[in-house]
């Protein structure tokens, strides 16, 4: 079976991180790639009625520009070997993404840097498409070299029910991975109701055909664990991160930080999430 993953394109011309990691993984595990671009029309244009009309053609004719790139894109995949389509909405980003995504396997993003596109972090356009989607999310950041993705994967395990979707959603990347790191931070007194899909990480890794290297975090990183996570994966030249999404509320994380918050702020990494 041919899996499919969608990409968020946020401008354009066709370029950026997000576009090379998409590119990237899709090659790695021969997937369909389509993009969609949302020319979206702010609720702040119905401000002044008499604007309305003209930011209504601005908004069909932002719509044409962008159908136009449909030739570029096919174009991009031929190179690749790859197929997909060139998909163009109009509304609410996360509203559009979050339905299409049930259509796919998985839903790539690129999160600004400077804060633009996700402020404030767990309430933004990434953040709330990775709340909102019903699939895994490869969020990549601007920043990242996308020299690889997937080759080297390392998997931040906490057992619980966010880290079990994230990991089955990389399941077809771990597969195809030349080397798999499994950072277990879950704790005993977890086991009996946060253990999923299984006490042992790397036993139901190795039932899905993945190999795996399993090391215990650190006891002094508990409390913090991302910083430990995103050294760990400079000194091990990981290509990818995959860990569960905000496993306590987003307000909780913003009051108190968290890893999550950690990770979408200083990673340059591509992290693949699931909440």
């Amino acid at each position: 079976m041919t899996l499919e993953l969608l990409l968020h394109v946020p401008r354009l011309p066709l370029q950026g991180a997000g576009l090379r990691a998409a590119l990237a993984m899709a090659t790695r595990i021969d997937a369909r790639l389509d993009a969609m671009h949302v020319v979206d029309l702010p609720a702040a244009a119905f401000t002044v009625p008499e604007a309305v009309p003209m930011q209504l053609d601005a908004v069909r004719q932002r719509v044409g520009d962008a159908r136009a790139v449909g030739e570029a894109w096919t174009a991009l995949l031929g190179s690749h070997g790859l197929n997909g389509k060139w998909r163009v909405a109009n509304g609410d980003t996360v509203t559009l993404l979050s339905h299409a995504s049930a259509g796919y396997d998985l839903v790539v993003m690129e999160r600004s840097s400077t804060m633009r596109g996700d402020a404030p972090i767990g309430f933004g356009v990434v953040s709330r498409t990775v709340f909102a989607s019903s699939r895994g999310v490869l969020v990549v950041p601007e920043n990242a070299p996308v020299q690889s993705l997937g080759r080297h994967v390392l998997v931040a395990w906490s057992g619980s029910r966010e880290s079990a979707l994230a990991v089955r959603s990389s399941l077809p990347l771990l597969r195809r991975a030349e080397r798999v790191t499994v950072i277990d931070g879950s704790r005993d007194e977890d086991i009996d109701t946060c253990s999923l899909p299984d006490v042992d990480i790397c036993h139901w890794l190795e039932s899905h055909g993945v190999t795996a290297q399993i090391r215990r975090l650190d006891e002094g990183a508990r409390a913090a664990p991302g910083p430990a996570l995103l050294d760990t994966a400079h000194a091990e030249h990981a290509d990818l991160i995959v860990m569960g999404a905000w496993g306590r509320s987003r307000l909780s994380e913003m009051v108190l930080g968290g890893t999550t918050r950690y990770l979408f702020m200083q990673s340059d990494v591509p992290m693949l999430v699931a909440h």
